[in-house]
């Protein structure tokens, strides 16, 4: 088939592709007939939305089985507020290794989540404190979070929302009146009820000092109702140098 005519006050050049008979050889020819340069660009041009979309849906699969084959569910939560610092020792999930080891943790199909960062001031007119706060009650709302750590001010205030449990229904009671005068007791607005969400963690702490969170000492409480209240507990007595047989 011939190309276009070609009128005398074109300004394009007669060699141009547009006044060239039409190439009708199949692709295997016109590949067949091109160096390797040539083959490339013309595959690029002609397939290279097909090959993207070919590799988006491949990568996307690949993802899939990955995720669920190979991904572990969260074995212990912690969540830790108003920690001042970054790259904290206790941010990693390694420095708890030692003590969920002792726990029998099932490092092949659990995990650890540690989530530290948030700043909250209980000043009103703090919009992003405020929205922080939201965020951390939404994870206790969902049970998203085990041990909970904080300043006084910070945990009392979620605490007397009822998203901190009665220490009652997980510490020994020796261990309650042990540590009776650092307790943080707080009256449910709902329920009316008063007890224990908290025990203080003093500054010279062992277990906080090698954490690296809370220079002047912090809060620990835990969620109710916790998803791992067992863990929960013992993590608990573990930083107060509490657990059986030592």
């Amino acid at each position: 088939m011939e190309g276009n005519i070609r009128p005398d006050f074109a300004k394009l050049p007669e060699d141009s592709e547009i006044y060239q008979p039409a190439d009708s050889r199949s692709t295997r020819e016109k590949l067949k007939a091109m160096n390797a340069k040539e083959k490339a660009a013309f595959i690029a041009e002609y397939y290279g939305i097909s090959i993207l979309v070919t590799v988006a849906l491949v990568a996307a699969a690949i993802f899939l089985v990955v995720h669920f084959l190979f991904s572990k569910d969260i074995g212990f939560n912690v969540m830790a507020v108003n920690t001042g610092e970054v790259d904290c020792p206790a941010d990693s999930e390694e420095f708890y290794k030692d003590f969920l080891d002792s726990q029998n943790f099932d490092w092949k199909h659990e995990e650890v989540s540690v989530n530290v960062g948030l700043g909250v001031s209980m000043d009103a007119e703090d919009s992003a404190s405020q929205t922080n706060l939201q965020m951390i009650v939404s994870r206790l709302m969902t049970g998203s979070v085990d041990v909970f750590f904080a300043n006084e001010d910070v945990l009392y205030s979620i605490g007397e929302f009822e998203y901190l449990a009665d220490l009652n229904n997980y510490l020994p009671a020796d261990i309650l009146d042990k540590y009776e005068d650092d307790l943080v007791y707080i009256k449910g607005v709902e329920s009316g009820k008063t007890y224990p969400v908290g025990i203080r963690i003093p500054a010279d702490n062992e277990w906080l000092q090698k954490s690296g969170w809370y220079e002047d000492g912090a809060v620990v409480g835990i969620q109710d109702n916790a998803e791992h209240g067992e863990l929960a507990t013992n993590f608990v007595l573990e930083i107060l140098g509490e657990n059986e047989g030592e």
